[in-house]
């Protein structure tokens, strides 16, 4: 028997924001890599990626929902 240790479930993927959404999107198979728009990538060689969507509903990330607002001017998008 494998043992598996779980440290949290409070996800954030390409596929949405929390257990129930990411559960879903792989069960259902979604595809979730697409082309980047939200900056130049005529420099790469992969304009392709998944990406985090933000706003407000349900399984998108808001960064209002763990940061304040003085916090979120300090951080650049990748973090």
């Amino acid at each position: 028997m494998r043992k598996v240790v779980v440290t949290g479930m409070g996800m954030v993927t390409p596929l949405g924001r929390g257990l129930s959404v990411n559960q879903k999107g792989i069960m259902a198979g979604r595809s979730v890599i697409s082309k980047v728009e939200s900056f130049d990538m005529t420099d790469y060689p992969s304009q392709i990626a998944g990406q985090i969507s933000r706003g407000d509903l349900d399984g998108q990330f808001s960064p209002n929902d763990v940061l304040e607002m003085k916090e979120q001017r300090h951080m650049d998008d990748f973090i």
